[in-house]
């Protein structure tokens, strides 16, 4: 009889190698949307992460009786990473010397080295736009302190930034 020899049934097949990219591609193209949803959502968890821990800084300083951080509005704004410009802190008083902005900046230094060049990661904060992400803090003669957060130059009721540092969740479908 004729024997046959199975040295040539090794492998794969065209066919089989075709089905098992075509199944790849279709999981690829179903995970894809929840992955790029997944970073986006860490990239906003980063972005208030970062502004909280900065906001904390102020606020510890001003509760401090040792700091004399001058009752004023300071406003943090972390820039967006398509800009040149770092992130910084202002202040609304006059002070010739500037005391209270030196003093959460010297302590912002202390707590978080780099915190001027902290970007914001997102670009989702001003409808799909790049733009930067600020709080502006309210210190008050006693050391007590309100916050307000915003996107872009103003501080508006009802921005995404504020939603999510209220809520977690900014309320813009992705």
């Amino acid at each position: 009889m004729f024997k046959r020899n199975k040295k040539d049934n090794k492998g794969f097949t065209l066919v089989e190698l075709v089905i098992v990219i075509a199944i790849l591609a279709i999981l690829v193209g179903l995970l894809a949307p929840q992955y790029t949803k997944y970073v986006e959502k860490s990239r906003k968890a980063a972005d208030a992460s970062n502004m909280d821990e900065m906001v904390k800084v102020v606020k510890v300083l001003a509760a401090d009786p040792a700091s004399e951080l001058p009752a004023a509005v300071y406003t943090i704004q972390i820039s967006n990473a398509a800009s040149d410009t770092a992130t910084t802190v202002t202040s609304d008083t006059a002070d010739t010397d500037q005391k209270g902005k030196t003093a959460i900046e010297t302590a912002l230094t202390e707590s978080i080295p780099n915190w001027k060049s902290t970007n914001t990661k997102s670009q989702k904060w001003n409808d799909g736009a790049a733009a930067p992400i600020r709080a502006e803090i309210t210190v008050n003669e006693d050391g007590g302190t309100s916050v307000k957060y915003g996107v872009g130059t103003e501080i508006k009721e009802n921005n995404p930034f504020a939603n999510y540092m209220k809520t977690g969740t900014d309320g813009i479908k992705q």
